[in-house]
């Protein structure tokens, strides 16, 4: 069974909706036109860097995250800095999660433990 794996158009098309945004608003705050905006998440159009940066600066996620699928898993580290700025307030089950992904990056050598 194929897992679903989103596309970028896909992706930046979730995730504007997501935040209630329209494709004019997505092009406003990117810079970009909204005919781009309409053609990337069509897939009708292979966006430069250049221009995915500016739309998921728009979008407020770090740009890793457009390309997520489900093999790729994106931590954004700064939104979770954002939102949890004390250990104390993770969630025990956000704190067990992040507590297995970095035993398991120790494991394989990905970071070193303390």
């Amino acid at each position: 069974m194929n897992a679903h794996k989103p596309n970028l158009g896909q992706k930046i098309k979730e995730i504007r909706e997501s935040r209630g945004l329209s494709q004019q608003q997505l092009a406003d705050l990117a810079n970009v036109t909204q005919s781009t905006i309409s053609q990337i998440e069509r897939n009708e159009k292979d966006p430069s860097l250049s221009t995915v940066t500016k739309v998921s600066a728009a979008l407020n996620v770090h740009i890793a995250i457009l390309f997520m699928d489900d093999n790729v898993h994106v931590f954004d580290m700064d939104k979770l800095k954002e939102k949890y700025n004390q250990v104390d307030k993770l969630t025990p089950h956000m704190y067990a999660a992040l507590g297995k992904v970095i035993r398991y990056a120790e494991d394989i050598g990905f970071i070193r433990g303390h």
